[in-house]
């Protein structure tokens, strides 16, 4: 498969201060940001929830394996939201 760019993301160092609300409305606010590229990148026919929550997967470990934890946390946070 290939690689789909959705974007740079800056995450603030001190996400894991923030409350729990405002951590939700910060990954409310990136995941509809991934989803607005992916709607425009994604073939017709491809479940975008399901795709999305394969990328934040991979993103997940790729960033733990980087030590950006931070970038690893909200897509957790993030893949939680959309797994509820």
């Amino acid at each position: 498969m290939d690689n789909i760019q959705i974007g740079d993301i800056d995450i603030p160092e001190d996400y894991f201060q923030f409350t729990d609300e405002v951590k939700k409305d910060i990954c409310i606010q990136i995941m509809d940001t991934m989803l607005h590229i992916l709607d425009k990148k994604l073939m017709p026919g491809i479940n975008r929830i399901e795709f999305f929550d394969k990328v934040l997967e991979s993103s997940i470990q790729a960033n733990i394996d980087l030590e950006q934890y931070e970038v690893a946390a909200v897509m957790r946070d993030i893949r939680t939201l959309i797994n509820e």
